[in-house]
């Protein structure tokens, strides 16, 4: 089950989403730290997603997945988590989740530590939120569960 990290920032949901779907011993200020190792934008002025390659280096498997498929958590008892982005276009911003088998969990102030997944959905839909068509499946590789 992924643990909550909460936002200290408006702007750190990433931070906070992939430290909970890699979990301890990748704390908020490890992957904070870790982050700035990475470019986060390109040379054409569009944004990086860092976390891919952090993921990989660190020995985690990732790999896209259709919206549709995130109900399928719950087959993998907790192998596998992912991380779910949304725009939010009254705001003018994009949020990052991390999703489990028990459901969403939004590093948000004040959000609750597991929301299961149609709900929290369903409790979006009148911010006018866009959820991403893909998410990231998440998971440990052989080599780095076995340490």
């Amino acid at each position: 089950m992924l643990i909550r990290i909460p936002q200290r920032t408006q702007d750190d949901c990433t931070i906070c989403t992939v430290a909970m779907v890699m979990g301890a011993p990748y704390s908020y200020e490890r992957v904070l730290a870790d982050s700035a190792k990475y470019p986060k934008i390109a040379s054409n002025g569009k944004f990086l997603s860092w976390w891919e390659n952090y993921l990989s280096h660190e020995g985690f498997e990732g790999m896209y997945c259709r919206f549709e498929g995130l109900h399928t958590l719950g087959h993998y008892g907790g192998a596998i988590v992912g991380m779910l982005g949304m725009d939010i276009p009254h705001l003018r911003r994009s949020h990052l989740v991390a999703v489990d088998e028990f459901g969403v969990v939004d590093p948000a102030d004040n959000a609750p530590d597991h929301v299961a997944f149609h709900d929290y959905v369903r409790s979006r839909n009148p911010d006018g939120v866009v959820f991403h068509e893909e998410w990231l499946a998440v998971r440990k590789s052989r080599s780095q569960a076995q340490s």
